[in-house]
């Protein structure tokens, strides 16, 4: 676990770590922090994802262990959103903010690079399940319901219509598209993407760490409810739920439960923007999950 911890997992975290520590000193601003997100959002982020689905070895999909996750989630999520209600009486789109929080690990940012530093690029299929899940069914879900809380209604043709502008989910199907016609990508652009692409996890994640540096912390029960559900509860579940209705999933299965156990997805802190819902317990539990997630993740390695 301490080899594991020591690399890759500690010299991943160190940009967000450094990151916070210029937030803190007031040597860079959140506002410059939000730039250097938007680059990694809209351009680099995208050419990551594109690579990998376009690249990656479909033989090995599980839809068992898939349907598990999905399950999982959906119940996760549902538990997470009563408990904010009506043990610590919060709004419901702070509800369901901290729900959606509960069950989006930051996989893009941090599972990733580490899964691939462990395992490689042509081990990593269920992370990046669990990514296109996460983008599309989770964040699409929470998206209606935080429209359906702030308007009385939902439309999901505006929620496509937002999936539509998001560079992410686009290069997700582009990279969809391509992988399933087979084609080898040709040596120019494989350069391009790799090129690019490597940038993408640090850019984001130093970022996030001078947003992040602006958090206050004060104890709060819903946030240590959600930072204990997401780091704790959730992998376990994951974990059962493979061994009762999956056989374990072997590899694949243990990968899934890593996916499973990383820190809160900063799409959670977006979303809270977006639709106007406090963000001092949502920022709360990205720090904490953060930090914590470093043990849970050297442990699972």
């Amino acid at each position: 676990m301490l080899s594991v911890l020591a690399d890759p997992i500690l010299p991943v975290f160190a940009i967000l770590a450094i990151g916070f520590a210029l937030g803190r000193f007031g040597w860079m601003s959140v506002e410059e922090a939000r730039l250097v997100n938007r680059l990694a959002m809209t351009v680099l982020i995208p050419i990551v994802l594109f690579d990998l689905l376009a690249n990656a070895p479909y033989a090995t999909f599980a839809p068992r262990a898939l349907l598990v996750y999905v399950g999982v989630e959906a119940a996760v999520f549902a538990s997470t959103v009563l408990v904010c209600r009506r043990l610590f009486g919060l709004p419901a789109g702070e509800a369901v903010i901290l729900g959606f929080a509960s069950i989006f690990t930051n996989n893009v940012f941090y599972g990733l690079p580490i899964a691939v530093l462990l395992y490689g690029e042509d081990g990593v299929l269920p992370i990046m399940t669990i990514i296109i899940l996460d983008s599309t069914v989770a964040m699409g879900g929470t998206m209606i319901a935080l429209q359906a809380i702030r308007q009385g209604s939902a439309s999901p043709l505006a929620v496509l219509g937002i999936f539509w502008r998001t560079p992410a989910l686009l290069a997700m199907l582009a990279g969809l598209a391509y992988g399933a016609t087979g084609l080898r990508m040709p040596a120019p652009v494989l350069t391009f993407l790799d090129f690019n692409g490597e940038a993408a996890a640090p850019v984001a994640l130093f970022a996030l760490g001078v947003v992040l540096s602006s958090t206050r912390f004060g104890w709060d029960g819903a946030v240590a409810a959600t930072v204990g559900i997401k780091l704790l509860l959730f992998p376990a579940a994951i974990a059962l739920g493979l061994v009762l209705f999956a056989g374990g999933a072997g590899e694949t299965g243990q990968r899934f439960v890593f996916g499973s156990a990383g820190p809160s997805g900063a799409t959670a802190f977006s979303l809270a923007l977006l639709y106007n819902v406090p963000t001092e317990r949502i920022a709360q539990v990205l720090v904490w999950t953060s930090l914590l997630s470093l043990l849970t993740l050297a442990i699972l390695a």
